[in-house]
């Protein structure tokens, strides 16, 4: 009786080594792909007001949307805001934080 030949008919197992040896593998990154508007991690130490407010912020503009939004997407839109509101009052001049508030807040 003859043994048969491995290179003839290989196991299954065989098989499937040298099919995942013989693929062609594709190029690709590993991990999420970039995102088509490049963003930043930043740090920043607010106070317990100042998250509270960003947060209620945050659910409102998800309310709104349909959706989450995000941390950094809720800052970046309230900044937005504030460049607008600032462009509008950038002819004064302020004399303290509050001074300027009050002008951003109210439209003065």
């Amino acid at each position: 009786m003859k043994k048969p030949n491995p290179a003839v008919n290989p196991p299954a197992w065989l098989q499937l080594y040298d099919a995942r040896n013989n693929q062609i593998q594709e190029s690709r990154p590993v991990g999420r792909p970039p995102a088509p508007v490049p963003r930043y991690k930043v740090g920043v130490t607010m106070s317990q007001g100042e998250t509270a407010e960003l947060k209620v912020w945050q659910d409102r503009f998800s309310a709104l949307m349909g959706r989450k939004i995000s941390t950094g997407e809720t800052v970046g839109i309230l900044a937005r805001i504030c460049s607008t509101r600032f462009s509008r009052i950038s002819d004064q001049e302020f004399t303290d934080m509050m001074d300027l508030v009050e002008h951003l807040v109210e439209g003065r």
